[in-house]
């Protein structure tokens, strides 16, 4: 069962991601706040993280960053989930490691194939 770490301030964008994608059988963990994220990564392991942009304290581009600065994220998926759609946006989450970029709102079913497709490229690749 893939592993999937939401890193949201939005509680009710977490709970609403914990639906959609529990009935497709990821193992679901989410923190909602900046100070959790990297040691919650740590200790759970994900095979994929979505990341909102915009969290308060340490944003979304600075938690990527950290996170690609430790070897054993360096190949892990991330997608941003934001409400942010602007080019300006997407280069900087893509110029912080992002993998994948998707804005708010986003059809269940774009998002269950774009994680679908990350996660099995993933396991293609660390195989």
């Amino acid at each position: 069962m893939a592993r999937i770490l939401i890193i949201d301030d939005d509680k009710s964008t977490t709970r609403l991601l914990e639906i959609i994608l529990s009935k497709d059988n990821y193992e679901i963990v989410a923190v909602n706040n900046s100070e959790e994220a990297l040691s919650t990564a740590v200790v759970y392991s994900p095979d994929l993280i979505l990341l909102d942009v915009m969290m308060p304290g340490v944003d979304g581009l600075e938690i990527c960053r950290n996170l690609r600065a430790e070897p054993q994220f360096t190949q892990i998926p991330v997608i941003f989930f934001t409400s942010i759609g602007n080019v300006e946006e997407k280069v900087a989450a893509f110029d912080s490691g992002a993998t994948d970029f998707l804005t708010k709102p986003v059809h269940p079913e774009e998002l269950k194939i774009r994680i679908r497709t990350l996660i099995s490229r993933s396991e293609y690749i660390n195989d």
